[in-house]
């Protein structure tokens, strides 16, 4: 399986979450872990799954990454297995919002098979992440990984 992990991070939380869901999708395959900046607007035909993720800012998607989703070519994700990803401080959503979210929302309407749930990981309001959700990350991003290619038995 290829892989791509395409992420905004701010303070290098979401980057860590970002770099812990690449570990596990190394186990399955290739995989290519960049910062927006770097990121492609165009997939690649053989990428067999893609996750996208950011940190919560103003109850949604940062600036970076709603203008990586502007540039990002519906075609080329159309189809395609599709993840959203998070960090956030550990309040209800109605108040803390969630990246995930909106970033799962456009895709969806660009024709990309969602997975659900999506992965949201916590930060402290220092912000900081909180003990055990990279390995939270790692177990998602896992769940993610099987449910795109079956494990051989």
């Amino acid at each position: 399986m290829k892989s791509l992990v395409v992420y905004v991070s701010h303070k290098g939380n979401t980057q860590r979450v970002a770099e812990a869901i690449g570990d596990v999708l190394a186990a399955h395959g290739t995989v290519d872990v960049l910062p927006v900046e770097e990121a492609p607007p165009i997939m690649e035909e053989d990428i067999d799954l893609l996750m996208i993720g950011g940190p919560t800012e103003g109850h949604g998607m940062t600036p970076e990454m709603s203008g990586f989703l502007d540039r990002l070519d519906v075609a080329s994700v159309r189809g395609r297995a599709v993840a959203a990803f998070d960090t956030r401080v550990n309040w209800p959503r109605i108040l803390s919002g969630s990246a995930a979210d909106g970033i799962g929302k456009r895709l969806e309407a660009a024709g990309a098979m969602v997975f659900k749930p999506q992965g949201s990981f916590i930060v402290s309001t220092e912000p900081v992440l909180l003990p055990g959700e990279l390995e939270r990350a790692r177990e998602w991003a896992e769940s993610v990984a099987r449910s795109v290619v079956p494990v051989p038995a």
